[in-house]
């Protein structure tokens, strides 16, 4: 059922570390059949069992690979995988090292879910199956699969439970595992089988179980067993896997009548509206899921990533903090939990919640991105930069992961490791308008404005997604060059684009002030004033543009005005005291002079020597 899990807790694929290679198959042959009672390391532990556990492809009849996951080999020509994952490929294929091997299913126990591969060919050593009884709740466990199509990896954790799910005892275990896991193996520390991985079983009572390897030897007699059950499982888990939402609308109705006291056709209703993007309709069923299987994680999951769809972040919050009490290792209800945290402005309870998921899992790449963004709009560019820098490492081919690392290393003054970063994001989408507006950006500040210009220009003709920073971007380049006429032409498009954007008004005042339009820059500044009296900037560019006209009266009441609202401003404090000196007023420069020597003593001996120090040479 792995499908509908995938389904409805919306898993992305996320990148991890392969594990590394195996040792020779007589160590294998030693280790699995020996029954050691010393403890195996886990480097050990891998280095038996991956000849036993297989990589499983399904490929169509042109050899391309259509899904992946894992299997177990039993004995020589001979594995155990999951039952629905056999419906979605023409032909199967198992991996054993570099080596592959045709696989055909046979026997199937559609019951438990269990089948039985034969694979001509194989060679494998029989596993030591430990008994269900001698499983110890608290004993470590290895799992190994082919975790997200990458290859096997192994993942360590406890048996955390044995669990009641449909009438039959499954092995809970906290061992990671991840889509592509199943039909993977549970190993005790011995290199012992425990059961076979089932990456958040179909039930979904908790995080992650395992049928137990006892089961596998019974597939032969116990073939053909089914119930009614089993055929809607797999037959939903066809329909889904094919998105005919509307046929698995149909066959959940059907079932949620014939079942109405089980959760799990419940759940396949709510993935089918789901995938019919009907959220509302998703919620009612999860809902009634949920009341019949208050403890099921999937269930909570598949309601919460609904209500977020709808925005209701309150009644996500609800769900998932109780939710969170009883499973603390569940990476995708934190990463819930933060993005409705994030969406009621919660700020240091959603950077919690995604640090939280990326310590569970470190590759989960939208909850780094969040962290990237959380920390860059506060300001703290380095952890912005670490976030990125785990990015760029998850998917090195995503152009935008690298501009975000460039970006965070442009805002701590990293010129250099900019460059390089951007550089990267340039050899991955060299037409990409967002990238060639961060690449001019950076040259700019390298001292390389004829190429800056140009590449901003390339930038802008590429549609980025906000072209209204990319004229900004222009416009300061020009302005940085002393190109006036450019430079206000530039910023002007940058504020029709971005109307609401009061720091590019303030920015085309300044071009419009020094590039000899005082009375144009006058009048935006007094409309800035407007919009916010009470930012001292405004005033201040007043005083300054009335200095210049020479209207020492206005230019006085907006400078002390300014002041009043900010008073440490020094540069603000000298234009004042010019302004007085100029209106002829000494005592007010004196003032001015004496309260500029406690703020920026070099601004006061300019002052000083300018306008005081005359006054007291007598002719």
């Amino acid at each position: 059922m792995h499908v509908l899990n995938r389904l409805l807790l919306g898993h992305a694929i996320r990148k991890t570390m392969p594990c590394s290679s195996a040792l020779p198959l007589a160590c294998l042959l030693l280790g699995l059949h020996a029954g050691n009672t010393l403890a195996a390391t886990p480097t050990e532990i891998y280095a038996r069992a991956s000849q036993v556990v297989l990589v499983l492809e399904g490929r169509n009849a042109i050899g391309e690979t259509l899904l992946q996951a894992s299997a177990t080999a039993l004995d020589d020509a001979v594995a155990v995988t999951q039952c629905d994952l056999l419906s979605g490929a023409e032909k199967w294929v198992v991996i054993q090292g570099k080596r592959d091997y045709a696989a055909y299913p046979h026997e199937r126990d559609e019951a438990r879910n269990l089948c039985r591969l034969d694979v001509p060919g194989l060679r494998a050593a029989q596993p030591d199956i430990v008994p269900l009884e001698e499983v110890r709740i608290g004993q470590r466990v290895y799992a190994i699969g082919n975790a997200l199509g990458l290859g096997l990896s192994l993942s360590e954790g406890l048996v955390s439970g044995i669990r009641e799910v449909n009438g039959e005892s499954l092995i809970q275990t906290t061992a990671a595992l991840s889509p592509g896991s199943e039909g993977g193996a549970l190993i005790d520390d011995q290199g012992r089988l425990l059961g076979l991985t089932d990456y958040r079983k179909r039930a979904g009572q908790n995080v992650n179980f395992a049928a137990p390897a006892v089961w596998l030897p019974q597939i032969v007699s116990r073939a053909g067993n089914t119930d009614a059950a089993a055929k809607l499982r797999l037959e939903a888990a066809r329909l889904a896997r094919v998105e005919d939402w509307k046929g698995l609308l149909d066959i959940a109705g059907d079932w949620t009548r014939l079942r109405p006291d089980s959760d799990e056709p419940w759940l396949w209703l709510g993935a089918a509206h789901d995938g019919l993007q009907a959220h509302q309709a998703a919620i009612d069923a999860f809902e009634k899921a949920l009341v019949l299987a208050p403890d099921a994680l999937n269930v909570t999951l598949s309601l919460a990533r609904n209500r977020l769809r709808l925005k209701q972040f309150d009644k996500t919050l609800e769900l998932v903090r109780p939710a969170l009490a009883l499973n603390q290792e569940s990476a995708d209800l934190w990463f819930a939990a933060g993005v409705a945290e994030l969406a009621l402005d919660h700020g240091k309870e959603a950077e919690r919640a995604f640090e939280a998921t990326v310590k569970l899992e470190p590759w989960h790449a939208a909850a780094w991105g969040l962290l990237f963004e959380i920390a860059f709009n506060r300001g703290d560019y380095r952890m912005a930069q670490q976030a990125a820098s785990h990015l760029t490492e998850i998917d090195p081919a995503r152009a935008n992961y690298w501009l975000r690392l460039a970006q965070a290393h442009l805002n701590q003054g990293r010129r250099a490791r900019a460059m390089r970063a951007i550089e990267h994001a340039v050899a991955i989408a060299p037409e990409s308008g967002d990238v060639l507006l961060l690449h001019g950006t950076i040259q700019a500040s390298i001292g390389l404005a004829g190429q800056a210009i140009e590449t901003l220009k390339r930038g802008l003709a590429a549609k980025p997604a906000n072209p209204a920073f990319g004229w900004r971007q222009l416009g300061d380049v020009y302005y940085q060059r002393l190109l006036f006429p450019e430079a206000i032409a530039a910023q002007r498009e940058a504020v029709r684009l971005a109307p609401n954007q009061l720091s590019y008004q303030a920015e085309l005042g300044v071009m419009l002030k020094d590039g000899g339009q005082d009375e144009a820059a006058l009048a935006l500044f007094q409309a800035l004033r407007e919009k916010a009296p009470q930012d001292p900037y405004a005033w201040r560019q007043i005083g300054f543009v009335n200095g210049q006209l020479g209207r020492y009266s206005e230019s006085i009441v907006a400078l002390e005005q300014s002041l009043r609202l900010a008073p440490e401003q020094a540069k603000a404090w000298h234009a004042l005291g010019e302004i007085y000196a100029k209106a002829e007023r000494p005592e007010d420069t004196r003032r001015v002079y004496q309260r500029l020597r406690g703020l920026n003593a070099e601004r006061a001996e300019q002052l000083y020597q300018a306008y005081l120090r005359p006054l007291e040479v007598q002719p």
